[in-house]
């Protein structure tokens, strides 16, 4: 037996059911075996695309989503997807193939020190440079992917270690169960009036969204997410009070609060750094919130968030109603999801101005199986995150609402969906133009730079590469196509022209 075939058998006795890739040098002897061994090869048409599938998959299940790309160039294209996982703290495994360790930098074809190049962005980094420790190098990776804390690793396998010949493999690692690091700043909220939960992706990704979402309420405690994390709200809920650190503001909580639990969320720019001018000055710090202590409902403090909460919403919609006397808006858009959606149904939501207005009017909850780009802020991974969902959900429904201009990124990859029946229906808000940087220009320019696009008819595109293609007229129209093309369970792109404009 030769060490891929090892490498691969231990990849599926693991729970590893298919593998998002793009073909090339250094991959046939482990497609080879992957096909044998009955895991299912996700071709797709950009190395991004393989990697954004699989972190994906890693962000929805909390289990590694596995890519596989060929050397070079094709290594570093999959690095966005890895680099995307890396400011998450997402599983992700990305195996690059590699011509033969034997010439490896005499110049051989992609000669390529890959290793170094991925470090920066993962948790673990090596070169299988032994074919019978292939296993062992696999456990190793997948139980640093798996956490605590998540994140993205990788491994190098070149081809003449492929290939090797073993009779034996070197026992895989013992996984050992990291510690809690004990950082945790204990406090008695009780002796604070306006206490705040900021609950980040470190709280989805321990499984303690609902824990942590009940100690609010019990105790009145306001909890809000930064945006893009992961959503630990799977629940409307009076409790949370929306995003927190969104390009079109929010309601006016941190600056108040005399008491920050920073729970599984990091101290960035969303949070102002914690830095006297985005908070007070006498404000104090928790780090993460087991073991905190209460006794009694902040009732007034609660009341006054709900308040500032309510009015914040409000003055978004009527944004959104006097920019919709142009014509179709976002707005539309989202009151068409919140009669359509329903509790198990997967969003992924890929933009910058339509991801605003998502997360201002989609905004009494924000659950674990919605997806946005995450802390990266990155555009144009969407379609390869639907791909990760359908592959982690078969039998959900699964909604991709996109801008036009990160839509087009990948958007060859649709042909790759509808030809390996992996279908989901699309949304793509088009206003012509990079939004949020668009509208920033004309603030402070008098006009765009650079930041206007073109038209694309969208459903005849979707339609050239395989797809269903539908183009709306009206906002009356949008609820009935999304019924519909979730009803027809195919690979669907709805066109909706929106007018510009940003929360």
């Amino acid at each position: 037996m030769t060490s891929v075939e090892q490498f691969v058998e231990a990849l599926r006795s693991r729970g590893v059911h298919f593998i998002a890739t793009l073909c090339g040098h250094g991959l046939d002897p482990l497609f080879e075996a992957a096909k044998r061994a009955g895991i299912r090869l996700v071709d797709t048409r950009n190395e991004q695309t393989a990697a954004y599938a699989a972190e994906a998959y890693g962000r929805l299940t909390r289990f590694p989503g596995v890519c596989a790309v060929s050397s070079g160039v094709a290594h570093v294209n999959a690095l966005t997807g890895v680099a995307n996982a890396w400011f998450d703290q997402a599983p992700i495994l990305l195996i690059t193939g590699a011509a033969a360790l034997a010439t490896s930098g005499l110049g051989h074809f992609q000669d390529m020190d890959q290793v170094t190049v991925a470090r920066p962005l993962t948790r673990y980094a090596r070169t299988i440079e032994c074919p019978e420790r292939a296993v062992q190098m696999l456990d190793e990776a997948l139980a640093i992917a798996g956490g605590p804390p998540p994140g993205p690793v990788h491994l190098t396998y070149p081809m003449d270690v492929q290939r090797a010949e073993v009779a034996s493999m070197v026992a895989p690692t013992p996984r050992v169960e990291a510690q809690d690091d004990g950082i945790h700043d204990a406090a008695d909220l009780s002796r604070f009036e306006r206490p705040l939960i900021v609950a980040g992706s470190g709280v989805y990704y321990a499984g303690e969204g609902e824990a942590l979402l009940r100690f609010a309420e019990r105790y009145a405690i306001p909890l809000v997410v930064p945006i893009w994390d992961r959503g630990p709200v799977d629940r409307a809920s009076d409790a949370y009070m929306g995003v927190i650190g969104a390009a079109s503001g929010g309601p006016r909580l941190l600056p108040d609060a005399d008491c920050i639990v920073m729970a599984g969320a990091a101290a960035d720019y969303r949070v102002g750094f914690l830095q006297p001018d985005s908070i007070s000055k006498d404000v104090r710090i928790v780090r993460g919130w087991r073991g905190l202590e209460d006794s009694q409902p902040h009732t007034a403090w609660f009341a006054e968030a709900r308040r500032r909460r309510d009015e914040f919403r409000s003055s978004v919609a009527g944004t959104a109603s006097d920019q919709a006397r142009a014509g179709t808006h976002a707005c539309h858009i989202m009151e068409a999801l919140r009669a359509i959606l329903r509790e198990d149904d997967i969003l992924l939501i890929d933009g910058g101005s339509i991801g605003q207005w998502a997360h201002q009017l989609l905004s009494d909850r924000y659950p674990g199986h919605w997806l946005t780009c995450g802390r990266s802020g990155v555009v144009g991974w969407g379609i390869g995150g639907a791909i990760g969902a359908r592959l982690a959900f078969p039998d959900r429904r699964i909604i991709l609402l996109s801008g036009d201009g990160a839509f087009t990124f990948n958007v060859a990859d649709l042909e790759c969906a509808v030809r390996q029946n992996l279908p989901f229906v699309a949304i793509v808000a088009d206003d012509q133009g990079w939004g949020i940087t668009r509208t920033g220009h004309v603030r402070q320019f008098g006009q765009a730079i650079s930041s206007s696009l073109g038209p694309i008819a969208f459903d005849r595109l979707a339609e050239s590469l395989g797809a269903r293609g539908e183009a709306i007229t009206q906002p009356g129209e949008i609820r009935g196509a999304i019924q519909s093309a979730l009803d027809r369970n195919a690979v669907s792109v709805i066109h909706v022209p929106v007018a510009g404009g940003n929360p």
